[in-house]
């Protein structure tokens, strides 16, 4: 990476930086790397390992202000398609970035996310996710 463009990512970085991002992962594994990741960024991460522990989280304070929503799509109980519709009525304002390890996933979602849910497919590198959620909390 050249100079001017490690300046252009620190820059953008900053901008983005100290975010409040709600992030809900029923692998404990990647739960801990992407929170890892996210905060490594500047950013303050609720962890929740399903979408039943997240609604919780959010309903306990609903002044909480959540700037974006990362949810794996697939979990037992209520899964990221319901977190991210019960979410959206909760905070409309509020970005969504759904992920998924299953192909398949991709045609099913295309027709079902609405214009604020974004997805992103698993797996990726960790580049991806900073470069997609430094993309939505700047749109």
């Amino acid at each position: 990476m050249s100079t001017s463009s490690s300046k252009t990512r620190s820059a953008a970085t900053k901008a983005t930086s100290g975010k409040r991002i709600l992030l809900v992962e029923d692998e404990p594994s990647a739960l801990s790397l992407f929170s890892k990741i996210l905060r490594d960024e500047g950013h303050e991460v609720i962890e929740t390992q399903n979408g039943e522990e997240a609604i919780e989280k959010v309903a306990q304070d609903k002044e909480t202000r959540i700037d974006l929503l990362i949810s794996d799509l697939v979990m037992p109980g209520v899964g990221g398609l319901e977190l991210a519709s019960r979410f959206r009525e909760m905070f409309p304002s509020t970005k969504i970035l759904l992920l998924s390890g299953y192909t398949e996933d991709v045609v099913i979602l295309e027709e079902k996310l609405s214009q604020d849910t974004h997805f992103l497919p698993k797996p990726f590198r960790s580049d991806t996710l900073r470069s997609k959620v430094q993309e939505l909390l700047t749109d």
